[in-house]
Formats: structure tokens, sequence, C-alpha cells
């Protein structure tokens, strides 16, 4: 404590003196004071951090939902939680989810009802067209129904391809991709399969031989063969490469023609180049197992196809 003594003179000569007692200054007043505001402001940034959490992770797992649906599979479901606003954006994004998904699954009924009321008149047309005369018009005419059937499957295989309900196993896929060159070699079409080591993937077999089946039919149509080889890539991957030594593709054209309908050659006819689905065909299968379809003009001539596909995965899982 500290004493403070006052004397003063007043008017008629006589003195008045006075003492205070005053407190010594503390010398810890402006750390006391820092330490408070710096205890408030951690309350309040601790208040602020809960509310934007509590805010954040619904809409994380509500943006990882809808990020995650591509049409394949149940509709994904948000657990709803967090605020009142957030909670109801979340119950109308799985109400949404899960119309969506009730429209594709009617349209894949409706698709199957088409295709097999589609091929009863195709056939009967078939048939009747072979006991046409003359046989030049016989030939023409059933080359049309042999092109409206076969546009027909591939229209019907590329409306599904986003919905394959075909179970996911665990296979060799050099050994799978064999089997589709000597189908090829089979029917005295040029393909060879290059040796090499066993790999594994998780794949659905039937959607991934198709799309092999399409990309090596276009090497052997537009290059007079195809080389087809089975390596691992970076990142723990499979690549499925198809080789072939034609005239390639203009590289102004390189990311038109995985689209559908989308034809080099114009004319619509199959013998000259289908239905120009083969390539959105394997794409979109390569898309249902998680991976790519890459177009490369190689440098010695001629196109690559290069399907790139996850290594891992369990059976049953993309």
């Amino acid at each position: 404590m500290q004493t403070l003594h006052l004397t003063a003179r007043l008017a008629d000569g006589s003195w008045v003196n006075a003492r205070f007692v005053t407190p010594r200054p503390n010398p810890w007043l402006a750390a006391r004071l820092a330490g408070s505001t710096l205890l408030i402001y951690l309350l309040i940034l601790a208040a602020m951090v809960w509310i934007a959490a509590r805010l954040a992770r619904p809409l994380r797992d509500l943006t990882a939902a809808a990020e995650s649906f591509e049409g394949r599979g149940e509709a994904p479901h948000v657990e709803p939680r967090g605020p009142a606003d957030v909670s109801r954006a979340i119950l109308a994004f799985n109400a949404m989810s899960a119309r969506v998904s009730a429209m594709l699954d009617e349209k894949d009924r409706m698709l199957g009802a088409i295709g097999h009321d589609m091929r009863t008149p195709l056939a009967s047309l078939r048939i009747r067209a072979e006991s046409m005369e003359p046989a030049a018009e016989r030939e023409k005419m059933i080359a049309t129904i042999e092109e409206m059937t076969g546009m027909h499957d591939d229209t019907l295989a590329l409306a599904r391809s986003g919905r394959a309900t075909e179970k996911v196993r665990r296979l060799d896929v050099s050994a799978l991709a064999d089997a589709v060159v000597e189908e090829f070699r089979a029917l005295g079409q040029k393909a060879e399969m290059e040796s090499g080591p066993r790999q594994v993937a998780a794949v659905r077999p039937n959607l991934l031989r198709r799309a092999l089946r399409n990309l090596i039919d276009n090497g052997v149509k537009y290059g007079g063969g195809a080389r087809i080889a089975v390596r691992a890539a970076d990142g723990g991957k499979v690549a499925i490469e198809i080789a072939d030594d034609g005239p390639g593709i203009p590289e102004a054209e390189v990311g038109n023609v995985q689209e559908p309908f989308v034809r080099l050659e114009t004319s619509r006819n199959r013998a000259t180049g289908g239905s120009g689905l083969g390539l959105t065909l394997a794409r979109s299968a390569a898309l249902a197992h998680g991976g790519s379809l890459d177009l490369t003009n190689r440098p010695e001539g001629g196109l690559l196809a290069r399907i790139l596909l996850p290594a891992g995965g369990a059976d049953g899982e993309v």
C-alpha cells in the first residue's frame, strides 16, 4: 500500500493536513487484461468451430452422396442431421435420389420390353426375306434387317450400360482378353495377344468382354488387325491396350468419336463402320468399372485404345 500526504493553507492562515492510503500499481494488470481477452476469444472461437462443424458434417455427407450417385445400383441415402434447413435439404435429396433410381429402374424394364418386342418382328422379317426372289434383293433385305438388329442391340446395350446389374468378380483380365482374341482368330480375323504377367482386377466379365470386342473389331476393321496387351499401370491399375496400324483418328475428332452415333465414316452402313456406338459402349463399360477409355494416335501410325481399370475391389464391388 502507498500513503499520500496532502497539506493545504486556508484563507484564515490555518493549515489542513490529510493522509490518503492508495494501493500500489498492479504490475500484472496488463497481463490479466490480455489473458481475459484471449480467454473470451478462445471461447467464442470454440463456439464458432462447433457451429461450423455441425453445419459442415452433414453438408459434406450430402456432397459425397451427390458425387457418388452415377445412376448405378441403389440410390445413396444420407442420414438427416444438423440444423433444420440442412436436415430438410438432406431429406429432399434422399427423396430426389429415390425418384431418380425408380425412374431408371422403370427405364430398364421398358427397354427390356422393347428389346423383347422388337426382336420378334425382326426375326419374322428375316424368315420372310429368306424366301424372297430374286436373290440380289433377298440379300439386300437380309443385310438391312441385320443392320437394324445390330443397331437395336447396340442402342439397348448403351442405354443399359449405366445400370449394369452383372455381379463384379475378381478374375484374370489377361485370360479374359485372350479368350476374346481367340474368338476373332477363330473367325479368321487378324488379332494377336501379347504375352505378359497375370493381371487380376475386379470386373464385370460380360460388360468388359463386350467393350473389348468393340475395340478389337475397330482395330480389325480399320487397321487390318489388332494387337492386345494387358499390363500393370501406375497407381495399382490395370491397362488393356488395343493397337492397330490403321489411319488413326484426326486430332480434331479424338474428343468426339466416343460420343453416341458419331462416326468418321458418314455412311450408316454397318459393313463400313456400324452404328457409331462401339466406342461409346466401350467408354461406358470402362466408366462402369470406375476406369476410363483413352484414344491416342501412335507415333508410328495407327490408333491405341487404352482401357484403364482399378485393380482393387472385392467381389460384388467396384
